[in-house]
């Protein structure tokens, strides 16, 4: 009879083992869902383009020191340029 008991309680053990490393795995792989995201992250809070200190996903840390009105700029001119007629080659 104490032979079953223990078998049941290492059982149980087994199973309340596996539960935790699969809660383990997700939680896990949830926080570096997240973490990947979080990178991407405008801190400016306009919407517009990102300033500030940002991660890339090699883990380097980017600062852009730009102010706003230096950072939303165009880089052409209106007269750069030419328009180019697409046609597509049969």
């Amino acid at each position: 009879m104490i032979a079953l008991l223990n078998f049941i309680l290492v059982v149980i053990f087994v199973a309340f083992i596996v539960v935790c490393v699969v809660a383990f795995r997700i939680v896990r792989s949830f926080r570096s869902m997240a973490k990947r995201f979080s990178g991407f992250k405008d801190v400016t809070g306009s919407g517009g383009r990102r300033s500030g200190s940002q991660k890339d996903y090699d883990g380097e840390v980017v600062i852009d020191r730009r102010s706003p009105d230096e950072a939303n700029r165009k880089i052409f001119s209106k007269n750069e340029g030419e328009y180019v007629d697409f046609e597509e080659d049969k």
